[in-house]
Order: structure tokens, then C-alpha cells, then sequence
């Protein structure tokens, strides 16, 4: 039987939060969200949907026009210097001091959060290694790469240890390799008990890294789920990708909810090229926020029998 003991330490509450602009728009329309400390949550949506502004107002950057926001039990509209001390934040877009060598940011940040000198460097060094940036520490600010200055980002989130990372698309910008260096990072201090909350684009990224995936379009939040969760709602399982015979050339797109509907429709169509695979958190996130699945011609492309 669970007991109270036995409950996790929720770090993040989130209730009912609207942020409303002096011209009426309402950016964020009544989001709950609570997270569980050690709890990874990845915050997906098309470009407008809110997922900015939300965490903006998760980060105490942004007051809400109304609601609630809890860090681990501090009040953050009340007391958000309080609330700051215990989040890492990386923001879409911010400064940094273009005359500073890389490494000297992160010490100056870690200094800034009450780190020890000594324990400031060590951070440092070990962070630096960790986002793949040891040659380019002793390099400025200024003369890095787009690249290696967002990775830099996040290493001022990560520097100090705060209990609750806060990163608005974190990896944009990235190549791949240097993409997977910060997901294996950050699955390593999740695993060590650090709460995340990120935004991306990346439908992989999301997959690789959440425990939980919320779907915001239209400042709310529509779907909020594991991915098996958030598969179940999409009941056409399969895809299949298809190109059509040697006179009609073009690739199409269907969705089926059997394997044996899928083979029916190769065997009485016979397509020059076809792949079969199941249903992606891409599908999902289309379906859900009500995009189209396709862009063949033939409305949404779906096939439900």
C-alpha cells in the first residue's frame, strides 16, 4: 500500500496558468501541469502554440495573468528569487558575454549560483567534456561556433546541479552527433534524479528522453501521456509509404489499423515501391493537433475499415 513517504516530491506544479496581453491575446489559456521530481517532460507544438510563453512563466521570467506556479514548494509568483535558486535554464534565444573564454562563462555562472572556485572549475571541466567543447574552452565566446555557443547554453543550465532543468528547445541548431552528446547528457542527470522540462521539435528527441510528452496547441494543452498513451489515441497503427505504378510516379501515404488491411491493399494494388512501418509520435502529434497526416492529395490519408 502507498503511503504518504512513498508519494515522489512533486517539483513542479503548474495550475490553471493564463498569460494574457494588454491587447487581449491569450498566449497560454489555462495550463495544469504537475511533474514528479526525476521526471522528464517534453512540451511539443507548432510554432505559436504557447510553449515558450508557458515556460517563460515556469522560469518566474513571465508573471501569469492568472494561476499558480510551485517549484519544489516555494511559491514562484510570490518569491521567484527563491523559486530561480533551484532551476537551470536555457532560454530559445539569449546573450552571453562575447569577451569571456568559454570556460570562464561557466565559473562566472557557477560563482553566481554559490559554487566554491575550486568547485566552480571542476564543474566546469567536467561539463565542457560532457557537451563535447574541452578544446574550444580556452576559445571566446564570440569566436564560437552557433553550434558550440548553444551547447555552451546549456552547460550554464547544468552548471551548480539545480534539481530542476528548464531548456526551450535546447538541441535547435545542432548537428547530430553533437545532438546525441546533449541527450546522453541529460539522460545521465535525469537518471541521477533531475527533473526536466523541454520544448523541441524533434519528434526522436522527445521519444528518446521523456517519460512524458504534453502536445500544447493553442495555449493548452490537448494530449498529455507516455508514448504507449499517446499511441493508443492514434489507432491507425501502421504506415505505409508507397509508390504507385510505372505510369503515376508519386509517393502517397496511408494509415491502416491491421497488418492483413495492409497486405490486402499491396497484393490489389501491387505499387512499384512500398515500406511498411508502424505509427510514429509524428503521427500522433498530427493527428491530435489536428494537421494533416499527408500531403499526397488525398485528404488526410487515412484508411479505417
Amino acid at each position: 500500500m502507498t503511503t504518504p513517504k512513498d508519494k515522489p516530491e512533486i517539483a513542479l506544479h503548474a495550475g490553471s496558468i493564463v498569460k494574457r496581453y494588454a491587447d487581449g491575446t491569450e498566449a497560454v489559456r489555462g495550463i495544469n501541469l504537475t511533474v514528479a521530481g526525476g521526471e522528464a517532460i517534453s512540451i511539443l507544438g507548432p510554432n505559436g502554440a504557447g510553449k515558450t510563453t508557458f515556460l517563460r512563466m515556469l522560469t518566474t521570467e513571465l508573471k501569469p495573468t492568472a494561476g499558480e506556479v510551485n517549484i519544489f514548494g516555494t511559491d514562484a509568483i510570490a518569491d521567484p528569487r527563491k523559486a530561480k535558486t533551484k532551476i537551470g535554464v536555457t532560454p530559445q534565444e539569449a546573450g552571453v558575454f562575447e569577451t569571456l573564454k568559454g570556460n570562464e562563462h561557466l565559473e562566472l555562472f557557477g560563482r553566481l549560483k554559490g559554487l566554491a572556485k575550486n568547485e566552480a572549475r571542476s564543474q566546469s571541466e567536467r561539463i565542457l567534456a560532457d557537451l563535447g567543447l574541452s578544446e574550444s574552452a580556452k576559445k571566446r565566446v564570440g569566436d564560437l561556433s552557433g553550434g558550440q555557443r548553444r551547447r555552451l547554453l546549456i552547460g550554464l543550465a547544468l552548471i551548480g546541479n539545480p534539481p530542476l532543468l528548464i531548456l526551450d528547445e535546447p538541441t535547435t541548431g545542432l548537428d547530430p552527433v553533437s545532438r546525441r552528446q546533449v541527450w546522453d547528457l541529460l539522460k545521465r542527470v535525469v537518471a541521477a534524479g533531475t527533473t526536466l522540462i523541454f520544448s523541441t521539435h524533434y519528434m526522436e528527441e522527445a521519444e528518446q528522453l521523456s517519460d512524458r510528452i504534453a502536445l500544447i496547441n493553442a495555449g493548452k494543452i490537448v494530449a498529455l501521456g507516455t508514448l504507449p498513451e499517446l499511441q493508443s489515441r492514434f489507432p491507425l497503427r501502421y504506415r505505409l509509404k508507397f509508390t504507385g505504378d510505372a505510369v503515376m510516379r508519386s509517393t502517397k501515404t496511408l494509415f491502416f489499423e491491421k497488418f492483413e488491411e495492409v497486405q490486402s491493399f499491396i497484393e490489389n494494388t501491387a505499387p512499384v515501391e512500398y515500406q511498411i512501418s508502424t505509427s510514429s509520435l509524428e503521427d500522433v502529434y498530427f493527428s491530435i493537433v489536428g494537421e494533416e497526416l499527408s500531403s499526397n492529395g488525398n485528404g488526410d490519408g487515412r484508411v479505417s475499415k
